[in-house]
């Protein structure tokens, strides 16, 4: 067992960093898995140290699991991910001590309602795809806990691993007509309307409407699904109503005032707070202005970025207010935000991400393309290196044709740290390569470095379909 000194500053536990030996501790021990896939720079993986694995609370649990944590740039990481089902950070998954998957956890609750399943997850009968087969085919009526085990279930990391092929919003939709634990069949509601509204397959738009301003107008719902009504604000007002519309009008400002009730709440923390605050700043986008907003704005986010002060916490609260800032078209703001927080960050690579992106808002491109520049040459670790080098070159393509001499010197830098990499192809890495060699094929201004990369491209990506 070791700490990864980078990752985990934040956790009050011991966490192995390798697989098969957390495994095999586990089936020696008869104890589950917890596993945390996460990266050092990303910002909901800092939300959770701070917010979740730092809390005296989780500690207590960890007696019940052998902890792992996959840093998405640690030798092998890919691969583990390739093999465990793993892409998007962070992913939060509990195994039994066979290898069999009990559930896979959302990372965005509210440290008690995570915590609290969690706890149902470890004391669980059965996993998570027994309960959902026992749910669709009526073999057996589930119990209460087995519904919010299938009703909290993280279906955006799921991988095809619970589903197995189901089609989502069918899936969702069965299991919410099934459920009779109330709070359970409104979520199971509410992931069910935007897995519909996503795919616009069987969406029936007016009752998906009444249902959501039912929710919207209850403040205990709203705090129940605090994380949905945040995560799922814009896309279901954008696919449920008409722009200028009466019915816009009148969900965008339930929306608001449903977020204000969170962004005000004393059981959310300062962070959460301000992410509610976040939506609200892109709901007034929407249709439903809030005289004073910009001030409102201003004043919570300094509140919360000195009130956060540990490294990870504030990660994601400099993120979150120089965003905020940003969707309120505080450009000047936003990016005093964001280069205040560059000394003292543990990831300030992330953030000249971020400071590239108010650059692309003001039409400032070469800012823009600079920053990006800046944040690769930074940037820390094979994956993260990779993931930025992309980011950065299809910048410059998108640029113009006077950006090529930049472009073959990138390719050029690129090449060797491809080649270098024993997991190139997979997960998030082979994600990364196929963009590159997608842009890379629109591209007009060819060189011997930017051709020498594209066929390494080719190969690696090729080699990976044959395995």
């Amino acid at each position: 067992m070791a700490n990864d000194a980078n990752a985990q500053t934040t956790t009050v536990i011991g966490w192995h960093l390798d697989p098969d030996t957390a495994f095999a501790q586990a089936r020696a021990d008869g104890k589950p898995v917890f596993l945390y896939w996460g990266a050092v720079w990303c910002p909901p993986c800092n939300r959770l140290k701070a917010a979740v694995l730092s809390q005296p609370a989780f500690g207590a649990l960890a007696s019940g699991f052998v902890a792992l944590h996959i840093d998405g740039d640690a030798a092998g990481a890919q691969g583990a991910a390739e093999r465990l089902h793993l892409r998007s950070y962070p992913t939060l998954v509990l195994y039994r001590p066979d290898g069999a998957e009990i559930t896979r956890l959302p990372c965005e609750l509210a440290a008690p309602r995570f915590l609290h399943l969690l706890q149902l997850a470890l004391t669980a009968p059965s996993t998570a795809a027994q309960s959902l087969c026992d749910a669709l085919s009526g073999q057996r009526v589930l119990a209460a806990d087995e519904w919010r085990l299938l009703a909290g279930y993280s279906w955006d990391t799921d991988e095809d691993q619970l589903l197995a092929g189901r089609d989502l919003g069918a899936t969702l939709a069965a299991l919410r007509d099934a459920c009779d634990e109330p709070e359970s069949a409104l979520r199971l509601a509410w992931h069910a309307l935007h897995a519909a509204a996503l795919s616009k397959a069987g969406l029936a738009p007016r009752d998906g409407l009444d249902m959501l301003l039912r929710t919207l107008a209850d403040p205990q719902a709203v705090l129940a699904q605090a994380d949905l009504v945040s995560n799922y604000a814009v896309e279901l007002v954008h696919a449920l109503t008409a722009p200028q519309s009466e019915q816009r009008m009148v969900l965008s400002a339930a929306w608001s005032g449903a977020l204000e009730r969170l962004a005000s709440s004393a059981q959310l923390d300062r962070a959460d707070q301000l992410a509610a605050l976040r939506v609200r700043v892109r709901m007034a986008r929407l249709g439903s202005p809030v005289a004073g907003l910009d001030a409102l704005l201003r004043e919570r986010a300094a509140a919360a970025l000195a009130a956060a002060q540990e490294s990870a916490l504030r990660h994601y609260v400099v993120n979150t207010a120089a965003g905020a800032l940003a969707d309120a078209g505080l450009l000047e703001d936003a990016e005093a935000v964001l280069r205040a927080a560059l000394p003292g960050s543990h990831a300030p690579f992330y953030f000249m991400h971020n400071l590239a992106a108010v650059a692309k808002q003001g039409g400032d491109v070469p800012a823009m393309l600079d920053w990006y520049q800046q944040a690769w040459e930074q940037a820390i670790g094979p994956a993260t290196r990779l993931q930025w080098g992309a980011t950065l070159l299809l910048a410059l393509i998108d640029a113009g044709p006077d950006e090529a001499a930049r472009i073959g010197r990138l390719a050029g830098a690129l090449l060797p740290e491809v080649e270098a990499m024993a997991d190139a192809s997979l997960r998030r890495n082979g994600t990364q390569l196929a963009r590159m060699l997608d842009k890379l094929a629109s591209f007009n201004g060819s060189s011997e470095q930017v051709e020498k990369f594209k066929q390494k491209l080719k190969q690696i990506l090729r080699e990976r379909v044959k395995k």
